[in-house]
């Protein structure tokens, strides 16, 4: 993270914090002065704050206002396998782009929902794409649970969608990589009447990484896609 985003020393913003691991890392090793977002507190939280007077921990939804959260506040906003349980996740980047300084860099890493893996079930059924092929109904049958677990539902936003978000936030992407490892053959033919609907693309594309920066003589405007000539 720090070699794409340069976040040591900065003032951060850590999307989905959870128990606070990864800001404690960045406030011990990288010298941050970390602020940590998430819909709940943990049970560490008071813990973590006390013996680290860098680090600020709010229970809030980043798609909506806060009043501790202020625009062009803070250097760098990360989020690492978080953005895909994300609700309303076009109004969380508008959050984002609102509370990062004009020269700052935002640095995400999300798995995409049309992934092998985002049903988070990989390890626990055979088929791969489980949420794709069944109904949440016939998985619990499957897997004999009245419920499934919260990391089982995630947002639908493809990375094309991404793509656009971007550009209407004026984000400009100065790294781009891809996780693809997933991909199941076997699962692809056996059900190839329901995955063929989908793009191979988005099927075998798990993870992205990107880093977002603005245009410095214009930050914060929406970027023209140059696919178009009208």
């Amino acid at each position: 993270m720090d070699a794409l985003a340069d976040v040591r020393g900065t003032r951060l913003l850590d999307v989905g914090c959870h128990r606070a691991d990864m800001a404690v890392i960045l406030a011990e090793e990288y010298d941050c002065e970390v602020v940590g977002v998430d819909l709940g507190a943990e049970d560490n939280w008071d813990e973590v704050q006390a013996n680290h007077p860098s680090i600020t921990l709010l229970e809030a939804d980043i798609s909506k206002p806060h009043p501790r959260l202020h625009e062009s506040s803070f250097d760098r906003i990360v989020s690492v396998s978080v953005w895909e349980h994300v609700h309303h996740p076009w109004s969380a980047l508008k959050s984002c782009q609102r509370y990062l300084k004009p020269d700052g860099k935002k640095y995400l890493y999300s798995m995409l929902n049309r992934s092998a893996g985002a049903s988070h079930l990989i390890h626990r059924i055979e088929d791969r794409w489980p949420h794709l092929i069944f109904s949440p109904d016939e998985i619990k049958a499957q897997l004999g649970v009245s419920r499934l677990g919260d990391s089982f539902w995630t947002n639908k936003v493809t990375y094309q969608q991404y793509l656009f978000y971007f550009r209407e936030l004026g984000f400009h992407i100065t790294h781009e990589s891809f996780n693809r490892d997933m991909w199941d053959a076997k699962t692809y033919e056996k059900y190839e009447q329901v995955l063929m609907l989908y793009p191979e693309w988005d099927l075998s594309t798990d993870f992205f990484r990107v880093v977002l920066e603005f245009d410095a003589e214009h930050p914060k405007e929406r970027i023209p896609d140059p696919v178009y000539r009208l």
